[in-house]
């Protein structure tokens, strides 16, 4: 573990599809490690993270997703999750709104985002339930390449631009992931 530790946790591991009846076409996500990402998300001028109710079921990552709010980046919290930010009393930069309104809304160049400031040129994806993601992912990969797609769930997103392999790390490894990548947004 010492060692591992020193290398980081290597998210690239088996990227196939998480389920095997995805047709991704001609592009497919690649698998990044955690600082590669971070990286990425820090010199975005545009990030939005879009975080699902599946946070409930790891409430570890609702501080990792507070941790990356409070670097700067604003938070899509759908109907359900924005409980999670409520009840620790979060809600510096968080909006509320519906997965499907906010995909349709990436959809256009001309959107003004959440805040009113512009488009968004990057959207991180966590805690949502794989076959929505994956839908979102397809949509924006379909009709709004501009916004680069990037997944920090512990699955193999293939219609994202970057994303970690399916892990079968135990929780602790998914955290450390994730530590890695803000830890990196903060260099």
């Amino acid at each position: 573990m010492a060692a591992e530790a020193k290398k980081g946790i290597d998210t690239t591991k088996n990227p196939v599809p998480f389920e095997m009846a995805q047709i991704p076409g001609p592009e497919m996500a690649k698998t990044y490690m955690p600082k590669v990402i971070g990286a990425i998300i820090k010199k975005s001028k545009r990030p939005l993270l879009v975080v699902g109710a599946e946070l409930f079921d790891d409430p570890i990552m609702f501080e990792k997703a507070i941790e990356i709010g409070k670097l700067g980046v604003p938070i899509a919290a759908t109907a359900h999750s924005v409980k999670g930010f409520v009840d620790r009393g979060y809600m510096n930069n968080v909006y509320q709104i519906g997965l499907h309104p906010l995909t349709s809304y990436l959809r256009f160049e001309d959107w003004k985002g959440l805040d009113g400031q512009g488009q968004y040129d990057t959207v991180i994806f966590m805690g949502i339930f794989y076959k929505f993601a994956n839908a979102m992912f397809a949509t924006l990969k379909n009709f709004n390449r501009n916004i680069r797609r990037i997944s920090l769930d512990r699955y193999y997103h293939v219609n994202a631009n970057m994303t970690f392999g399916n892990m079968a790390f135990t929780p602790d490894d998914y955290h450390a992931a994730v530590d890695e990548v803000i830890a990196a947004m903060k260099k």
